[in-house]
């Protein structure tokens, strides 16, 4: 792009989104949009991972549940349940479940199970890893939905790990989302985590994200800007 291009470029995406990228850069205005667009890139590629996550957690999630209802004899969806759905964030909880019901019969559709599962968004299998649901779902069906993970048998450290990494994937998922900065991240770090949720569910998990995902590669090629901590 030529010097006029990128000045009015810059004059399009604002000195405030741009500040981040400029400090980066070192106030060249070339290298900062150099580097916006492969914050676009790597954001789209990690997008992609989570996804794929995404979606094999909150199937682990209520594959787990569901197995643990029919043990009981439950003759309603585990979802339908308050008494998994414990305290201040048991009721957040019931409220997006509700939510997604409503979206999901919309235009008087029939209720569908796995509707109403897709309809939760990230953030909300995110909270199912937090303490309170220790006892109400993690020590009885969600725990052994990891049957990879380092202390596989103690329910606590399982959680506890998945909660602080799901944590940092939501975090990252709403950044993307948002179209906000992650240059400065020490992405390596969250593609770590991510792919240790996936391959504590089971090994092709990991896998199936590794041998699909275009992260890498673009990690690689990342603009000559300032060093991002490991």
């Amino acid at each position: 792009m030529s010097t006029a291009d990128v000045e009015v470029l810059a004059v399009r995406l604002t000195a405030a989104r741009l500040g981040s990228y400029l400090t980066a850069a070192n106030d060249d205005l070339a290298r900062a949009i150099d580097l916006y667009d492969w914050n676009t890139s790597v954001s789209g590629a990690l997008y992609e991972d989570l996804g794929r996550l995404e979606i094999v957690f909150r199937n682990t999630v209520d594959q787990a549940l569901t197995a643990y209802g029919a043990e009981r004899g439950w003759a309603t969806p585990w979802y339908t349940r308050p008494s998994l759905f414990p305290g201040r964030q048991g009721e957040r909880a019931l409220s997006d479940i509700a939510a997604a019901r409503r979206r999901s019969t919309l235009r008087r559709r029939p209720e569908v199970h796995g509707n109403v599962i897709a309809e939760l968004n990230f953030g909300f299998w995110r909270f199912l890893c937090t303490p309170p649901y220790l006892t109400s779902l993690w020590v009885p069906a969600l725990a052994a939905g990891f049957p990879n993970h380092p202390s596989a048998g103690d329910a606590r450290a399982v959680r506890a790990s998945i909660a602080d990494r799901m944590q940092q994937l939501h975090f990252l998922r709403n950044r993307i989302a948002h179209h906000e900065p992650i240059h400065h991240r020490p992405l390596a770090r969250d593609v770590a985590a991510l792919l240790d949720v996936g391959g504590w569910m089971c090994e092709q998990t990991r896998r199936w994200i590794e041998q699909n995902s275009r992260t890498t590669d673009v990690l690689t090629r990342r603009p000559g800007t300032a060093p991002v901590a490991p």
